[in-house]
């Protein structure tokens, strides 16, 4: 439970997985799964907000929680 915790905590602070590549079909990061607005919008968002944004990525990677990577990347599927 705890590493839950510090997992949640270390996708508020930014869900970037240094795979920053947008992928024009979806207008996703083929990393993160954020749009270009979610990305430029993260530092000036509320905790609240991040964790709505959270459970939208985590809906476009197929996770079945937050924190549950699902299909990861875009890119592994490349």
């Amino acid at each position: 439970m705890a590493d839950d915790k510090q997992d949640l905590e270390q996708l508020l602070a930014t869900p970037c997985v240094r795979v920053c590549v947008m992928d024009e079909a979806s207008g996703y990061c083929k990393g993160c799964w954020r749009t270009l607005e979610e990305i430029t919008d993260w530092s000036k968002m509320l905790r609240h907000q991040r964790l709505d944004v959270l459970e939208k990525l985590a809906d476009r990677r197929g996770s079945s929680s937050v924190i549950d990577p699902g299909n990861g990347p875009m890119l592994a599927a490349d």
